[in-house]
């Protein structure tokens, strides 16, 4: 972990540094993106041959989907009891 944050202490010195130099900012930004990329990747590299997990599949999928339909459930709740009771239907007025 001493690693990963040194890493970022070290960096912000230099993006501070070369913060003016638009090239450097562009290159410096798709090499991130393309990292990224590489990571996700590696991710589902590494999830597609845990055999488990695939087994566990139909599982794990109606788990989230049911997580998923609760969230936006609470979340229409929400916004209904804040229209009803604390705006009192002003979001209707508009």
């Amino acid at each position: 972990m001493f690693l990963e944050v040194g890493c970022i202490v070290a960096g912000i010195p230099l993006g501070y540094a070369l913060r003016r130099r638009e090239k450097v900012i562009y290159t410096v930004d798709k090499l991130t993106m393309w990292a990224i990329y590489g990571l996700l990747f590696l991710l589902g590299v590494s999830l597609g041959s845990d055999a488990e997990l695939i087994r566990q599949l139909g599982t794990i999928g109606a788990q989230a989907f049911a997580i998923s339909l609760s969230c936006l459930a609470g979340s229409v709740a929400a916004v209904w009891l804040l229209d009803r009771f604390i705006l009192r239907g002003r979001l209707d007025e508009r």
